[in-house]
């Protein structure tokens, strides 16, 4: 039973004290008087969920408490007793709803859970209002009606805890699946890379070999049009160096003749143009490897 009901800063009550003797009680006035209110009030003293929204405009917090006499011999005072209450002290029940979302429950003065509150006030009231017939109609709550006609809402609470409890595993289940098809994917990967890098052979400083391969290269065109001018000016062009050393020489050697001490002189010059000739040998093989392929240029870029 009822006794004492007490409501601040609740919607439209600022503070207001109900004390409720036995028998038949009636809430009457005008419509907006705050009859529904009240009944809310008590709903979520029996453990319906609320939000910030009926808090009192102006206040921080509403604060709604509730004094239930509970039968020593009633289910409600069996469920006290397993949750540690005595239910000869009565059953105290207040809630504070929080501006911030912090709301608190307290039942005989401890603080508790929704799932408490819930369990404990199960079977304390009813609370029907003028269409509440109509909820017979909807299909979705034969099955609560019947396991409240039976007796089973321990079961289905029961139920209902092992469902949630059940859920978190199951997505951990399909998250460790997950993490292994993953893993499987990347060591594949890894695998495929692992092997292409083998079977490239890589040695060590080839990185830059490349690097100059790729240097030359872009400055393929320059490379040729020096070692080719070079040659030119060296051994082939008129007035080349070949030639005009191989003048000088034949000239040294007509003086040797003369003082055979520009011998060594004229030994030199020849030894020079053979020298020339040698570099000339070597800077025609090197334009044979002068690569101008603009392809492989773009795959050094890619």
């Amino acid at each position: 039973m009822l006794q004492e009901l007490s409501i601040k800063n609740f919607a439209i009550i600022d503070d207001l004290q109900i004390s409720f003797s036995e028998g038949l009680t009636i809430l009457s006035g005008e419509t907006g008087a705050g009859k529904s209110i009240i009944l809310q009030a008590v709903n979520l003293l029996l453990g319906s969920r609320t939000g910030a929204a009926m808090i009192r405009s102006g206040a921080e917090a509403a604060e709604l408490e509730a004094l239930f006499f509970i039968s020593p011999v009633s289910r409600t005072a069996t469920v006290m007793t397993s949750h540690g209450y005595d239910p000869a002290e009565g059953l105290l029940i207040r809630r504070i709803i929080s501006a911030t979302d912090r709301h608190r429950i307290y039942v005989n003065g401890r603080l508790a859970t929704i799932q408490v509150l819930a369990a404990i006030t199960e079977s304390l009231a009813s609370i029907s209002g003028q269409h509440a017939h109509q909820g017979l109609l909807k299909e979705d709550q034969h099955l609560l009606i019947l396991d409240q006609f039976e007796g089973l809402l321990s079961l289905r609470n029961e139920v209902h805890a092992g469902y949630h409890a059940i859920q978190p595993l199951i997505q951990n289940l399909h998250h460790l699946q997950t993490a292994a098809l993953r893993q499987a994917e990347r060591i594949d990967l890894l695998s495929f890379q692992k092997k292409e890098i083998s079977e490239a052979r890589i040695q060590p400083g080839e990185d830059l070999e490349l690097d100059k391969d790729r240097h030359r290269l872009k400055h393929a065109g320059m490379l040729y049009q020096a070692v080719q001018d070079s040659i030119d000016n060296l051994y082939v062009g008129s007035g080349a160096v070949s030639e005009r050393l191989s003048t000088i020489r034949k000239t040294m050697d007509k003086a040797a003749q003369v003082d055979p001490g520009l011998t060594s002189f004229s030994t030199a010059l020849a030894d020079a143009v053979f020298r020339i000739e040698d570099i000339v040998e070597g800077l025609r093989t090197y334009l044979h490897t002068i690569e101008t392929d603009e392809g492989r240029l773009e795959t050094f870029s890619a």
